[in-house]
């Protein structure tokens, strides 16, 4: 499944490499890889095998929760999906709480103490998982889990993963992006040597 999310992403034109000519991500720093998973909305047959893969994983992983929270804005298009496919309620998660009206971080009917599979379009530095996070918290609501079309397998987002006590379920990685590439010919051998150096180190690599 990975290998065929991955192969998928590339050749709907959602993951882009471009190792001689870094992408400048909205953190300012720069990268050699970057990833639109809002494309897939628009291819319905990818679409929908996306969405086939998430719910497959949430069956073989057994997982047991009262709704979807969706982590704004790229992951909530694919928690909406799950729920109506799945029947179950939804929530979605700011990244902070709104400076005006109610103030709410998460929209949506919720009860205390209901458990909540968080939903993610792409996980790089695990910083909105964080903020998801602090706001599943403050709503004392639970979550274990994640699920993300991508994962970068980045150390930063990792260590974040353990600290917030939660698994990440996604239908592909860095790791599959990288041999897609080179199966699909985007990517030689420097240019893959290029994403391996990026990835150690990210920092490191932006400020080179």
């Amino acid at each position: 499944m990975k290998m065929e999310i991955a192969r998928n992403l590339i050749l709907k034109g959602c993951v882009k490499f471009s190792p001689f000519s870094p992408f400048i991500y909205a953190s300012g720093l720069k990268g050699p890889i970057y990833c639109d998973n809002r494309l897939i909305l628009s291819h319905v047959e990818f679409r929908d095998s996306v969405v086939g893969a998430f719910i497959s994983s949430i069956e073989s992983h057994q997982l047991k929760f009262d709704l979807f929270g969706g982590i704004a804005t790229a992951g909530i298009p694919y928690a909406a999906f799950l729920a109506d496919r799945l029947n179950k309620p939804m929530i979605y998660i700011r990244p902070k709480p709104k400076d005006h009206g109610k103030k709410n971080q998460i929209e949506g009917h919720y009860l205390e103490n209901q458990s909540v599979v968080l939903v993610e379009d792409l996980i790089n530095q695990g910083s909105s998982l964080a903020d998801a996070m602090n706001g599943i918290t403050q709503a004392k609501l639970v979550s274990h889990h994640c699920l993300s079309v991508v994962n970068y397998q980045m150390a930063e987002a990792q260590k974040r993963q353990r600290e917030l006590g939660l698994s990440i379920i996604s239908l592909t990685d860095f790791e599959h992006l990288l041999k897609a590439g080179m199966e699909l010919n985007f990517l030689d051998e420097a240019a893959k040597k290029i994403l391996i150096q990026w990835h150690a180190d990210p920092k490191g690599w932006s400020q080179q």
